[in-house]
């Protein structure tokens, strides 16, 4: 190696040795500064969903069972019981629960119901509307091809009055139940219903204009299947009740007990009847469905004395 006249590093050679010693540094405090905010991308904070005020919650339940059947009690026994959880779970006010039941459960009611909603709820307000009877899946009226709409039967003095009629004029249907929730001054609704083909209602009830308050569907059963019942008790409106009645925080909570149980009992109610030749060669399940795009059902607090 040459050692003879060394000179010093060139200014060209003193900035390289500098960048190269720096670059490190550099690196690592840019890396540095990134943390908080690939942390935060990673991971944003979202506000927990306000709860309801109970107080500003009203419910309308309606129940209505064939007269010509007077032995099944399922629609009385099932308002009562759906309409004390509701005052005594969520805390809602007695007197902002209506009920009709089964003779009070006619049509001209049920839109009178509605139209002392709509004269008492201050803006603002959530709406409850429960109903438990018999439902059906209907072509829609007006020649619409392909289309169907849930028809609710409500009630009627005699047989046959209230299947034919209700399935022949729509004394009750899923886009008339979405046009009274849209008039009343709510600004969100839950519907729930126990009756067969109950999620066939979602596309009236919750494809509402911009304007309407924000809709939750609660369904005991998808469309095109049959709701079970007993001679005292629908069985999703018996399993959402006593799962509310145990120490989970929500409606939704509840509700997913509620629909464990229901798929369970409906599976062995089937096979049941399969085996006994009652069902034929095959019984439809029953698996209830909530359809709720904002969440509403989070926000329903329970047990909160």
């Amino acid at each position: 190696m040459h050692r003879g006249n060394a000179r010093g590093p060139t200014a060209e050679q003193v900035m390289v040795e500098r960048r190269r010693r720096l670059w490190p540094t550099f690196l690592l405090t840019a890396a540095l500064s990134t943390i908080p905010q690939l942390v935060a991308i990673a991971t944003p904070a979202t506000p927990a969903a306000k709860p309801i005020d109970p107080a500003s919650i009203y419910v309308l339940a309606v129940g209505s069972c064939p007269p010509w059947r007077p032995k099944i009690r399922v629609c009385r026994h099932d308002v009562v019981q759906f309409a004390e959880a509701a005052r005594d779970l969520i805390g809602v006010p007695a007197n902002q629960i209506t009920t009709l039941i089964d003779e009070e459960a006619m049509a001209t009611a049920v839109r009178s119901a509605f139209a002392n909603l709509q004269g008492s709820m201050p803006p603002g307000s959530t709406i409850v509307v429960y109903y438990v009877g018999h439902g059906m899946l209907l072509p829609k009226r007006g020649g619409a091809e392909g289309g169907t709409e849930e028809t609710f039967l409500l009630w009627s003095a005699s047989f046959p009055f209230a299947a034919l009629y209700a399935a022949q004029a729509g004394i009750w249907t899923d886009a008339e139940l979405g046009g009274l929730i849209d008039a009343l001054p709510a600004e969100s609704a839950l519907v729930v219903l126990d009756t067969c083909d109950a999620s066939g209602a979602d596309g009236a009830v919750l494809s509402r204009p911009s304007r309407s308050p924000q809709i939750a569907l609660m369904a005991s059963s998808r469309a095109h299947e049959i709701a079970f019942a007993d001679l005292t008790s629908a069985t999703f409106t018996r399993n959402l009740v006593e799962a509310m009645r145990t120490r989970v925080p929500t409606l939704r909570e509840a509700f997913l007990l509620a629909q464990k149980e229901t798929v369970a009992e409906a599976a062995m109610r089937c096979e049941g009847a399969v085996a006994s030749g009652s069902a034929g060669e095959e019984c439809t399940p029953q698996e209830p469905e909530l359809v709720d795009p904002s969440g509403l059902a989070k926000r329903i607090r329970l047990n909160s004395k």
